[in-house]
């Protein structure tokens, strides 16, 4: 999209949205910690997720130039394998379950927002079928000078209120799809080498020796092949390290956001126990795709090792069983991405 004065402004607004309200919400929540601990866990919260999209979007923006060009180079790698269908199936398979895990983050973040709109109305309602006043609240608790919670400006500050938690899960979905789609995009590329290892390395007849053009054929794409696995290496490091701060923000607070959500279960009642269950459950959906995109690349690599050491390799000269046996010990070397103190990995998961 060209970057036109309305993009800009609109952008801007978004970012002024987010950034209030992470600061409303803080300020709730640390306001009410010796007043009241249930209401200030409400507040604190989604306060994290807030805080942690907001930290994604400036990231995104940082980054954006690295992030485009990694887009570019693997949108040129992966156009360069379709050449088969079996390769292109790969770029199917793995790009249809990037859009869609990526969408059902999406379908969980707005679950999460809009329950907190919808507790807030029908307590309310409630309150009202009862004879009791309106609380005129926002759905997050945040804080606004006493104008803007009165009419006629309450229902602009409940719909940009609302409108704030829906900023928060695009921001945090779209950081989030670019670490799971980068993760199969590389996962594809991998998959990609060891067929074309495999096929390059395959001896129909192994008492029929290569001649020597056929072996400088042979040596002359296997450096390409190895040019290639250290390519996608080297994406793998400057994808780690574009999402550092992303990926670390993210298990910090969501270790956060789900201690409280537990609390917040047992404090609450009613609806109030089914927002939280299903911010949970977001915040959980987050988790494992993180840890889901870590394992396939790791997979991939021992893929492309097993699969190198099983193909004909013992067939042909000395110098092509040597550059086979080095991309088996690469490949056996697993990329991972890289952040402080763990790598990301469904096996990661399971072990804490």
């Amino acid at each position: 999209m060209e970057r036109t004065l309305a993009v800009k402004l609109w952008s801007f607004f978004n970012f002024f949205i987010l950034t209030y309200g992470c600061y409303a919400e803080a300020y709730y929540g640390i306001h009410y910690i010796p007043i009241n601990i249930a209401t200030a866990l409400d507040a604190l919260c989604p306060v994290a997720s807030s805080i942690l999209s907001w930290v994604k979007m400036v990231s995104i923006w940082w980054y954006q130039d690295e992030l485009k060009s990694l887009i570019q180079r693997v949108r040129f790698l992966t156009e360069e394998q379709q050449k088969s269908e079996r390769k292109l199936d790969y770029k199917k398979r793995f790009y249809t379950l990037a859009t869609r895990l990526t969408f059902l983050l999406l379908c969980c973040g707005l679950s999460t927002s809009t329950s907190y709109s919808v507790r807030h109305l029908m307590d309310n309602i409630l309150r009202r079928a009862h004879g009791k006043d309106w609380i005129y609240e926002t759905p997050f608790k945040m804080i606004f000078p006493d104008p803007l919670l009165r009419l006629p400006l309450y229902p602009i500050t409940y719909i940009l209120v609302h409108w704030h938690g829906y900023i928060t899960v695009v921001c945090f979905v779209g950081a989030d799809g670019f670490f799971l789609g980068f993760c199969l995009y590389f996962t594809v590329l991998l998959l990609c080498l060891r067929d074309d290892v495999e096929d390059l390395l395959e001896v129909k007849n192994i008492e029929e020796i290569p001649t020597e053009e056929q072996e400088a054929r042979i040596i002359w794409k296997m450096e390409r092949l190895v040019d290639r696995h250290n390519e996608v290496a080297e994406l793998t490091e400057r994808l780690s390290g574009v999402m550092v701060e992303i990926t670390l923000a993210h298990f910090v607070t969501s270790s956060l956001v789900i201690g409280t959500s537990v609390v917040d279960i047992l404090l609450f009642s009613g609806l109030g126990i089914i927002v939280y269950v299903v911010h949970t459950c977001a915040v959980g959906v987050e988790i494992f795709l993180y840890c889901l995109g870590g394992s396939h690349i790791m997979e991939a690599c021992s893929d492309l090792a097993r699969s190198t050491f099983s193909s004909h390799w013992y067939g042909h000269s000395v110098r092509v069983q040597k550059m086979a046996l080095l991309m088996v010990a690469r490949a056996q070397r697993v990329l991972t991405i890289k952040i402080p103190f763990f790598s990301p990995s469904l096996e990661t998961l399971t072990s804490y």
